[in-house]
C-alpha cells in the first residue's frame, strides 16, 4: 500500500551522522510531502541512529516516546578532553592513558543509578536560552546535576587509547558526559569519538529508513513505519459506544461513564480505533491526548 502523506504514525529515521536532526526531519517532510511532523528526542550532529519521527496526529504522542530506554553503541577516546566532550570542538591532551584498563570496574562504578552534570554544550534551555547557544558566546550556564539510570553498560578496549561501548539508559542520560565521566575515573580524560543510537523502545535501528533510500524511492519508507496502534500496543482498552463518543469529544467527564480503566494510560476505542487516550491516578481520570 503506498504511503498517505496524510496518516498519523511513526517513522524510524536512521540520521546520519554530520546533519543536524532538524535538517533531517525537513529532509523527510519535504520528500514524503508531509505538513506536520516532530521528532522525539534530539542526536547531535555528530551522532547517527534511530531518530524517531511522529506524524501528524501521532506528534501529540511525542512525550511517551520520548520516555523509553535508549540504547547506544559508540567509541570513547581517552586521554583528550573538549568543552563539548566530543569531536564538536578542540581536543585538549589531559592525560596519561593507563596501560591496564579494568573495563569490568568502568562497567561495575557506572552501572546503576548516577549523578550527571550535562555538558555545557546540549540543547537544555537556562532562562529561557539553550545552553550551547550561551556557551558559544564564550558564557558558562550553570548546568545542575540530576540523576540517570545505566540499565546495562558493555566496554571493551579496542586501541591503546580506544574504549567501545554498549550501553542502555533510562531517558535523559548524555552519553558525552558519561564519556567525560569514564575519563575522569580512569584519570586521563576522555571524548566520545562516535555515537549511534540503536533503539528507543520499539523503535529499533534495524528497521529505520535514511534520507538516501528514500532519495532512491519515498516508498521505502514503508518499512520503517509503526503505526499508532502498535506503539500503542500493551495498554488497557476501553470500548465506548457512539453516545459516549460523542460525550467525551465534546470534554466532559470521563468519570461519568463509569469505564473500566487501569492504573495509567488507557486506550478508548470507537468502532475499533483509538480516539482518545486518557490517564487515570488513583480516583483521577484525566485527558491524555486525542488520536
Amino acid at each position: 500500500m503506498p504511503f498517505n502523506p496524510e496518516s498519523s504514525l511513526f517513522i524510524i529515521l536512521n540520521k546520519q551522522k554530520g546533519f543536524s536532526s532538524n535538517g533531517e526531519l525537513n529532509f523527510l517532510k519535504r520528500l514524503l510531502k508531509i505538513k506536520k511532523a516532530g521528532f522525539c528526542g534530539t542526536l547531535d550532529p555528530l551522532a547517527s541512529g534511530v531518530l524517531v519521527v511522529a506524524v501528524n496526529k501521532a506528534t501529540k504522542l511525542i512525550s511517551l516516546a520520548t520516555d523509553f530506554d535508549k540504547v547506544y553503541s559508540g567509541k570513547i577516546k581517552l586521554g583528550f578532553t573538549s568543552d563539548s566532550l566530543d569531536l564538536g570542538t578542540e581536543l585538549t591532551k589531559s592525560g596519561t592513558v593507563p596501560q591496564n584498563i579494568d573495563c569490568a570496574g568502568i562497567e561495575k562504578k557506572f552501572q546503576g543509578v548516577i549523578s550527571q552534570i550535562p555538558p555545557v554544550y546540549s540543547a537544555l534551555k537556562i532562562d529561557g536560552e539553550r545552553a550551547y547557544r550561551l556557551a558559544r558566546n564564550g558564557k558558562t550556564p550553570e548546568m545542575k546535576a540530576r540523576n540517570v539510570e545505566i540499565k546495562s553498560l558493555d566496554i571493551t578496549q579496542t586501541g591503546a587509547d580506544e574504549l567501545s561501548f554498549l550501553v542502555r539508559c533510562s531517558k535523559g542520560t548524555y552519553i558525552r558526559t558519561l564519556a567525560g565521566d569514564i575519563g575522569e575515573f580512569l584519570g586521563c580524560g576522555a571524548v566520545l569519538t562516535e555515537l549511534i543510537r540503536r533503539e528507543v523502545g520499539p523503535f529499533r535501528l534495524e528497521n529505520a529508513v535514511s534520507i538516501e533510500e528514500l532519495k532512491k524511492d519515498p516508498e521505502n519508507v514503508c518499512k520503517a513505519i509503526l503505526s499508532v496502534p502498535g506503539f500503542l500496543s500493551g495498554k488497557n482498552a476501553c470500548d465506548v459506544d457512539e453516545e459516549g463518543f460523542n460525550y467525551l469529544k465534546n470534554g466532559n467527564k470521563i468519570e461519568d461513564l463509569h469505564l473500566n480503566l487501569e492504573e495509567g494510560l488507557n486506550l478508548l476505542k470507537f468502532n475499533g480505533e483509538v480516539f482518545l487516550i486518557v490517564s487515570k491516578a488513583g480516583d483521577k481520570v484525566s485527558y491524555f491526548a486525542f488520536v
